[in-house]
């Protein structure tokens, strides 16, 4: 696939016809110590997989696919908690469009642990789940893939028409119009992502494989699936993003000249919060494009240029923990440029002790409140 590399969790064909392979030598004509020796020296000696990686190498892969997916649900769950528990979070229209890529996110690590289980642990692409969940979480991949990368968009215009045209600002970027733009944004990645799920199927030797590849329109859906979620998007949030820097260094510098006159420090926050938001989506843009652009550029080699670069079996998977890497990033990202977001995930680790002490002082000073008011109407 252009946003993952579709044979890049899966071994080739011929990789497939056994489960190991290992080193192999005739000792039938050795003395029974010799061969004691030898049988010593090859079990010491590191066994390869069927992908022709020592199974060390295959170990190592598994804890890093292993601490991604954990790290990556984990964190978007906390920023769907954080976002969802907090009211006043919950009216920014920011906030709605990251507790959007949180869940587009997470759920599409929680569904790649399906490819990379039994990668790691038997080097080929076998099926675990039931049949009938092969294309459907093929498909469901695909669809909170591209959401992901949609609403990255839609936040790119958003800070987009909010610092530049602060004005049209109120108009355009409340939360109706938002929610409309997300459920768009979903509609669109579900019907883009149909072939997922219509060419999906579960073969005979267990494998989860997209029948598409046969059909001669392939090509130029994959093309158009580049074009909508790559290109476009990394050539949008560049000029964008550029765009709102400029403008929000150069207001910055305006308001230095009239500091004397009218400059507040309220203005001052908003400016100094717009812009630490401007970096985590900068930064955001820029984990994405890194992550993502070494398996664009294979495809690009593979289907546009068509030189047939087959990379090796370790490259693939590394440029597969990549995309895994650009998803539980963000809520690093968050962390890192959010005062608010730090603030509010401290008050979510430590909510029980900090809110029953707050809530006992409350309770305490009321009481002391109302012992005095009555004592002094007894008087």
């Amino acid at each position: 696939m252009s946003m993952k590399y579709e044979s890049s969790i899966a071994p080739t064909a011929d990789m497939l016809s056994s489960t190991s392979t290992f080193f192999v030598s005739d000792t039938t004509n050795s003395p029974s110590s010799e061969r004691t020796l030898l049988d010593s020296v090859l079990a010491a000696t590191p066994r390869t997989t069927s992908n022709g990686m020592s199974e060390y190498l295959m170990l190592l892969f598994g804890c890093l696919f292993c601490f991604l997916t954990i790290v990556g649900i984990l964190g978007n769950l906390i920023v769907i908690i954080v976002i969802a528990g907090d009211n006043k979070m919950r009216q920014s229209v920011m906030n709605i469009l990251l507790l959007n890529l949180a869940v587009a996110d997470g759920s599409n690590l929680l569904l790649t642990v399906w490819e990379w289980v039994p990668t790691v642990t038997y080097g080929s692409k076998v099926w675990m789940l039931p049949a009938f969940m092969c294309a459907i979480c093929r498909y469901l991949e695909y669809v909170f893939l591209f959401t992901s990368i949609s609403t990255q968009l839609i936040v790119c215009i958003e800070r987009y028409i909010a610092i530049i045209h602060p004005i049209k600002a109120r108009i355009l970027c409340n939360r109706q119009n938002v929610g409309i733009a997300v459920a768009c944004a979903w509609g669109f990645a579900a019907l883009f992502a149909f072939p997922y799920l219509h060419y999906h199927t579960l073969t005979k030797t267990g494998i989860c494989s997209n029948q598409a590849h046969y059909f001669s329109w392939w090509p130029h859906y994959k093309t158009a699936e580049f074009l909508c979620f790559y290109l476009f998007p990394c050539a949008a949030i560049l000029c964008v993003y550029s765009r709102v820097a400029i403008a929000l260094w150069a207001n910055n510098q305006l308001g230095e000249t009239q500091k004397c006159l009218k400059q507040t420090n309220s203005r001052n926050d908003t400016l100094r919060t717009r812009r630490n938001v401007v970096k985590m989506l900068i930064a955001c843009g820029a984990v994405y494009f890194v992550c993502y652009s070494p398996i664009q550029i294979l495809f690009v080699t593979n289907y546009l240029l068509q030189m047939n670069f087959n990379p090796p079996y370790a490259l693939r998977l590394i440029m597969n923990a990549m995309t895994m890497t650009c998803s539980a990033s963000n809520p690093l990202l968050y962390t890192l440029f959010s005062m608010k977001f730090r603030q509010r995930l401290k008050n979510l680790l430590f909510c029980n002790s900090v809110q029953l002490t707050r809530d006992a002082e409350k309770q305490t000073r009321l009481a002391v409140y109302y012992n005095i008011n009555s004592a002094e109407k007894s008087f």
